[in-house]
């Protein structure tokens, strides 16, 4: 009887080493892909600024929205901004909301007169992700 029990706790302890080590990968790779994520949303955001810039040199004022900013490179064959994020979970989408004051609805805060583009998100990333506990939790999006 003492073999058996000797056997089943082998294998008891080799079960708990096998699912920490699953939960452990799990979450590595879930904080490497929401990094990659906001990487990817603020070397977006990145485009989108120097586009806004591109279509000020060209017409000497802002767009007056995210849609004519798109409309304009279209004409051009431009197609790199046809989506865009809203938020930091979806996927690009072509509807895209577009406020002129922070709200924290998500989308864009987009100021014509300025140019000045962010995310409409003004909360740390921890509270539209509350499993994610990278270096980034604290950072607030409207700030990228």
């Amino acid at each position: 009887m003492k073999l058996d029990l000797k056997k089943a706790v082998k294998y008891a302890v080799l079960a708990v080493i096998i699912l920490f080590v699953v939960i452990i990968y799990k979450e590595f790779s879930y904080e490497k892909k929401i990094y990659n994520r906001i990487y990817t949303t603020t070397s977006f955001l990145t485009t989108l600024r120097i586009n806004i810039l591109l279509f000020y040199e060209v017409h000497e004022r802002y767009p007056n929205s995210l849609d004519e900013l798109r409309r304009s490179l279209q004409a051009n064959n431009n197609s790199e901004l046809d989506e865009l994020y809203v938020d930091l979970t979806s996927d690009m989408q072509r509807n895209v909301p577009e406020y002129r004051e922070l709200n924290d609805k998500g989308g864009y805060y987009y100021d014509p007169n300025t140019g000045e583009i962010k995310l409409n998100l003004t909360r740390p990333v921890k509270e539209y992700l509350p499993e994610y506990y990278g270096r980034l939790k604290n950072d607030i999006p409207s700030e990228w």
